[in-house]
């Protein structure tokens, strides 16, 4: 798959992790250790439909058994997670991905590239 992430070595940055299926996916990212902000529910249909989220509901603050750094969150379904990322360490080409056994093996892996400062 074609890198769509591009974050910038020593950046923060916060990603919206959108789950439009009925399954819970646990979503690993390789190098980075993130923090979960919130999740909130969202109208599959909607988005399917106009590309856009329609919220419906007030964000959700992780439970606190999530508190703390993470290599992994539960992106539920219907929902979209947020989690906030301080990417520090190497450059390079590394990957994030659902750790459902079956997505793995069929080699289911996004690519993205830690670059270096301008």
């Amino acid at each position: 798959m074609p890198v769509t992430e591009n974050p910038v070595l020593d950046s923060t940055e916060i990603w919206n992790l959108i789950n439009l299926t009925d399954d819970s996916h646990p979503i690993h990212l390789h190098l980075v250790r993130f923090q979960i902000l919130d999740r909130r529910s969202i109208d599959v249909s909607a988005y399917w439909t106009t590309g856009k989220l329609k919220f419906l509901g007030p964000p959700i603050p992780p439970d606190p058994s999530e508190a703390g750094w993470k290599d992994t969150v539960r992106a539920d379904p219907a929902m979209l997670t947020r989690i906030i990322i301080p990417f520090a360490g190497y450059p390079g080409r590394y990957v994030w991905h659902c750790h459902i056994l079956e997505h793995e093996d069929n080699e289911m892996m996004r690519p993205y590239d830690v670059i270096a400062k301008p």
